[in-house]
């Protein structure tokens, strides 16, 4: 019998949910096809696969996304049993950090940045002439990086 859980905790409304035992998480975050684990570990948000499982289970402890807790009483001073967390606000803000990190790396031609901003390529070698939108060359071509073409796009140039 396939394991159930109700719309009302989606990954999408970003709770911090609680779980008795460890596999119950893995099962949560495949319902909701954030992870996949036959026949392959994938954390699908970012498209990214794991050789084991045990990889997966790594990658989402390392990005906070599930984690152990373990209560400790004040009046009996003894451990709890251990429960497993997840944190479904953390699945986006981990596909987030990594989105704009790979931005960062982004770079458009000058045709590209003449397409997106539907100026011709002459305009937009002015305003890299007059240093309004930087620009480097990489092996002699001219790039404009994601962020600086926003930076200008915003500027009041």
């Amino acid at each position: 019998m396939a394991v159930t859980f109700p719309d009302e905790i989606h990954p999408k409304n970003k709770l911090r949910l609680r779980f008795d035992y460890w596999a119950r998480p893995m099962q949560y975050l495949e319902y909701f096809n954030i992870v996949t684990t036959y026949p392959e570990c994938k954390f699908l948000p970012l498209n990214l696969s794991f050789e084991i499982h045990q990889e997966l289970e790594e990658f989402l402890t390392h990005r906070g996304i599930l984690f152990k807790e373990i209560d400790v009483s004040h009046f009996h001073s003894q451990l709890s049993d251990e429960v497993y967390i997840v944190d479904t606000a953390k699945i986006y803000e981990v596909e987030e950090s990594v989105s704009k990190y790979l931005l960062n790396y982004k770079y458009y031609s000058v045709n590209e940045v003449a397409e997106m901003l539907s100026f011709s390529r002459p305009t937009v070698y002015k305003w890299v002439n007059d240093q309004s939108l930087k620009a480097i060359r990489i092996n002699g071509q001219l790039r404009i990086k994601h962020f600086d073409l926003i930076a200008f796009v915003n500027s009041d140039k």
